[in-house]
């Protein structure tokens, strides 16, 4: 785990570090343009930490729904139950929205944000 750690702080250290500099002519680029290096770093970035967290979200709101669904089987009057109830449909609609989210972060880095700096590029399909 701290091998990881170092790799994810060596990365953003990268990140941080190479600013945007004016193209030359080994570079892409055209005379005078800015490089979006950094930008990829980052997009890279964001890639690699996506799925872990999605796994980590989708874990933690299916043991929470599981606990709310074990406290509404136990709930003893009909209040506890209706509260439960409000509990698990927040809980269920809040992990949609999250994992919504996520995905939608995914699909801006990889398609939207590299067609917004080079409008050459073309989205895969």
């Amino acid at each position: 785990m701290s091998a990881l750690m170092f790799q994810l702080a060596n990365s953003m250290m990268n990140v941080v570090t190479n600013s945007p500099k004016l193209a030359d002519e080994g570079n892409t680029g055209s005379e005078g343009k800015w490089e979006w290096n950094w930008v990829a770093d980052i997009v890279d970035a964001i890639n690699w930490l996506l799925y872990p967290l999605l796994i980590l979200v989708g874990t933690a709101g299916v043991i929470y729904a599981v606990y709310l669904g074990v406290n509404l089987a136990r709930a003893d009057s009909a209040d506890k139950q209706q509260e439960a109830k409000k509990r698990m449909i927040n809980a269920i609609i809040g992990l949609a929205s999250i994992i919504a989210l996520i995905l939608l972060l995914k699909l801006f880095c990889n398609s939207i944000l590299p067609m917004w700096l080079n409008p050459d590029t073309t989205i895969p399909v």
